[in-house]
């Protein structure tokens, strides 16, 4: 069954990068929903230790109840991993969940229907998959065909290079097929493939170069563990004025073109058809999204 994605209140904020918080640090929340972050994920799995995760639940509870719907950035919850031993608590947790979450990150995803036990613990079925483990890799595209509301996959390096027993590299030549099945499974339904976190803090360089690397493979925004990364990932993952410049002159000389009735048109030295045209909105559009 062909299934597109509803992105409903999402929609209307891009995510360019995605800002975990640990759920036991509530210190650090108001610092994390002011880094500038188009989303922030509050962090019941790796940041929290296996005997603080009901305090976790209790603290991020407490915080997300006193969040209304026209909060920003937007509010997501990474739970535990389906095969962890907190699984069904956090299932039963998000059923009396009270307060204001877009979505709901599901970590070490492998098979569609454990999306579709979460989303069923959802008043709108919207769950994000973290996709960082071989098996996850190679089901992903059948992973996005879950009965769920996904506006997003992750992808996650650490755990998956982990798996394989070997090192990340900032080249990523050992991610290549891993990123682009992500990435093409997310295209399947419109969905947007998040790229994974850059864990050395102390080089920005790199991350800016691991965020470019990112992006030419189709990445539509990036994972962050500190404040400091937001600015380099939003920048990297935003059009430049130089982008939605172009960007607007050829969407307006395709409008002339189809006044004059001509499909593909010349454009200083470039022909162009369609898809340059597509490529095109889509830049105005995470442009405007960005300046709203």
């Amino acid at each position: 069954m062909e299934r597109h994605y509803n992105p409903g209140a999402m929609a209307f904020q891009p995510l360019r990068s995605v800002l975990f918080v640990p759920g036991t640090r509530p210190d650090r929340f108001a610092k994390a929903f002011s880094s500038g972050a188009d989303a922030v994920v509050l962090d019941l799995e790796d940041a929290v230790e296996a005997g603080r995760k009901a305090e976790a639940r209790e603290l991020v509870g407490k915080f997300v109840a006193s969040l209304g719907p026209d909060t920003k950035p937007s509010v997501l919850v990474r739970i535990n991993a389906p095969v962890s031993p907190w699984i069904d608590d956090d299932v039963d947790w998000i059923r009396g969940l009270h307060g204001f979450v877009d979505a709901i990150v599901l970590p070490k995803v492998e098979i569609a229907a454990a999306i579709d036990g979460v989303a069923d613990a959802t008043p709108d079925r919207r769950v994000i998959p973290l996709i960082e483990t071989a098996r996850g890799v190679l089901n992903v595209s059948e992973i996005v065909a879950a009965e769920a509301e996904i506006p997003a996959v992750l992808f996650g390096a650490e755990d998956l290079t982990a798996e394989l027993g070997i090192p990340r590299t900032l080249q990523g030549d050992e991610l290549l097929y891993a990123r682009s099945a992500v990435v093409l499974a997310a295209a399947t339904i419109e969905a947007e493939p998040i790229d994974a976190v850059w864990v050395d803090l102390a080089n920005p360089d790199a991350l800016r170069q691991d965020a470019t690397r990112a992006k030419a493979l189709g990445f539509r925004g990036k994972m962050a563990i500190h404040p400091d990364q937001v600015g380099i990932i939003n920048e990297v993952f935003s059009p430049t004025p130089g982008e939605i410049a172009a960007a607007r002159e050829l969407v307006e000389a395709n409008d002339r073109a189809r006044e004059a009735g001509e499909g593909v048109f010349r454009f200083g030295d470039s022909m162009v058809d369609a898809p340059v045209i597509k490529r095109a909105k889509r830049i105005l559009d995470l442009a405007g999204r960005t300046r709203s």
